[in-house]
């Protein structure tokens, strides 16, 4: 498992990690409502994608974290709408299936 997680750059995860598609899967199986155990989060479905692959994302969390290193109020929410899109994408979610994980986060746990 150690060998598999050097593959991935931190700002990828931890970009993937806070996605909408992640924090579905998350909030369907985790074992505590209130708790989230190291199991919930080695179990999770991190894309297997090339390191090329990861940096569109990389790109766009280091445009972030430039923006509020000068500004803590900085509007990201450009690129923060392109993760999203692009983390839907290295799952390979289908209009349809993003819809329903919008709607899913929008109705609540």
């Amino acid at each position: 498992m150690e060998e598999n997680s050097k593959i991935f750059a931190i700002k990828f995860l931890v970009a993937v990690m806070n996605s909408a598609a992640l924090r579905i899967h998350l909030i369907a199986n985790r074992r505590s409502n209130i708790h989230l155990y190291p199991d919930d989060w080695e179990k999770l479905p991190i894309p297997d994608v090339t390191p090329e692959r990861q940096e569109p994302v990389i790109a766009l969390v280091d445009k972030i974290l430039d923006a509020k290193a000068v500004d803590a109020n900085a509007d990201t929410s450009a690129e923060e709408r392109a993760i999203v899109r692009l983390v839907y994408a290295l799952y390979g979610l289908a209009d349809g299936e993003v819809t329903a994980v919008e709607s899913s986060l929008a109705a609540g746990p």
